[in-house]
């Protein structure tokens, strides 16, 4: 019952207006994260935007057109500077780690002296 009740919560969301502006963020993030990809000078900032690359290109529609996504690329790039880049970027970073702490936060917590928690055991001596 929860499955569907997800679902038509997921279509009702996906048919709304939002949906367009999150796809709006979503083609400026997705051009932020493949510049700071190839550009970035710190391993661990360009590992991050590595990661948001694939967070945003996963987010692209199933049915989106070359021709769509040109439209949406051209208009959004249009907003980014140099001045806006990096703050920018560290928004779409940032909706990518609440995406991670979502997923994250539907994992059981491990029980009391659960394998997760316990000490392992010893190796026993000859």
């Amino acid at each position: 019952m929860k499955a569907h009740r997800i679902a038509l919560a997921l279509t009702l969301v996906l048919t709304s207006g939002a949906a367009v502006a999150q796809t709006a963020t979503d083609a400026q993030c997705l051009l932020l994260s493949n510049v700071f990809a190839k550009n970035a000078k710190d391993a661990n900032a360009q590992k991050a935007a590595e990661a948001a690359l694939y967070f945003y290109l996963g987010r692209i529609g199933e049915h989106a057109t070359a021709a769509q996504l040109k439209t949406l690329f051209d208009a959004q790039g249009k907003g980014i500077t140099d001045a806006t880049a990096g703050n920018l970027m560290n928004a779409c970073l940032q909706n990518l780690q609440s995406k991670v702490q979502l997923v994250q936060s539907l994992a059981p917590a491990p029980a009391q002296g659960s394998p997760a928690t316990k000490k392992p055991d010893q190796p026993q001596g000859r």
